[in-house]
């Protein structure tokens, strides 16, 4: 990175969000980086999406533009090729970023890890409404042969140097795991990630979303991508599962202490959403729901 303040390029793909997107814009409007672009890609949304759009030209640095693409992934490396900062972020147009501080506390951690290509932090799940659900750890160190057992990077709270995104795209033959076939090429070509002990962004969760609505499917490309990165499902790969399973366990736990802070003083993590919240002693069950819940 050169100079102090190094420009940061946040891409939203978008199709048909108005529902969502306008809390997507604010979410990045919010944070207290000066230095960032934001660069919608919509597939030529037929809702209120580019209305929403158009109130907030002007407002924040944010540019778009709305033209009949092929999906997702191909909205993705349309906004990979128009980013000009020096770090890039993926948002997408239904999750936002979790705090004000989020793209300057980024910025620092690659000031400190000069070596690091990816930093990726921990996620909260929210729904339709923005009630959060949940709070999702990631694996604190990183290994290639982990993440060939399964993703464990929440794509919205990932972030890139420029040269990694400079580099071949997603694979526009996926439509649904293509960030983790991603995450597993880049580790594969000896980029380096870093995980970092911070909530990033938060995730929506509703029954409209591929992940829930095509959730066999996912399944299904996703263990062709790990055949694919050479995974073998044998005796040995199900004890490794069995494993992870069991420190995912530790680790839902451990998330467990960040929701409840969360919800006994929301102000205090200065928000850059506008977050629901309701008891945390339900809260609680539903985190612990999550803890067992393989």
């Amino acid at each position: 990175m050169s100079g102090s303040k190094p420009l940061v390029s946040i891409i939203t793909p978008s199709y048909n969000q108005g529902k969502f997107i306008e809390a997507t814009l604010l979410s990045v409007k919010n944070q207290d980086y000066p230095d960032i672009e934001h660069i919608v890609v919509d597939g030529g949304s037929t809702d209120n999406t580019l209305d929403i759009l158009k109130k907030y030209e002007g407002t924040y640095s944010v540019r778009w533009l709305s033209e009949p693409d092929r999906g997702q992934t191909d909205a993705v490396n349309k906004g990979f090729r128009m980013a000009k900062g020096e770090i890039v972020g993926w948002l997408n147009s239904d999750d936002v970023y979790f705090s004000r501080d989020v793209i300057s506390y980024v910025v620092n951690r690659f000031g400190e890890f000069k070596d690091v290509d990816v930093v990726y932090g921990d996620t909260v799940d929210i729904d339709e409404g923005s009630l959060i659900l949940r709070a999702r750890c990631a694996i604190p160190w990183f290994r290639y042969e982990l993440l060939l057992l399964s993703n464990l990077i929440c794509q919205p709270s990932a972030f890139l140097r420029k040269a990694v995104v400079e580099g071949p795209g997603l694979d526009t033959s996926i439509d649904l795991p293509m960030d983790y076939e991603y995450w597993l090429r880049l580790a594969k070509n000896g980029f380096r990630f870093k995980h970092v002990n911070k909530v990033m962004a938060a995730n929506r969760r509703y029954s409209a979303t591929k992940t829930v609505s095509r959730w066999r499917e996912m399944q299904a490309q996703k263990r062709k991508i790990q055949e694919q990165y050479g995974q073998k499902f044998n005796a040995r790969y199900y004890l490794f599962r069995f494993s992870e399973y069991i420190f995912l366990m530790f680790l839902r736990i451990y998330a467990t202490a960040i929701l409840v802070k969360l919800f006994s003083n929301p102000s205090k993590h200065n928000l850059a959403f506008d977050a629901n919240f309701d008891s945390i002693l339900k809260a609680a069950a539903r985190q612990l729901f999550y803890v067992f819940k393989l």
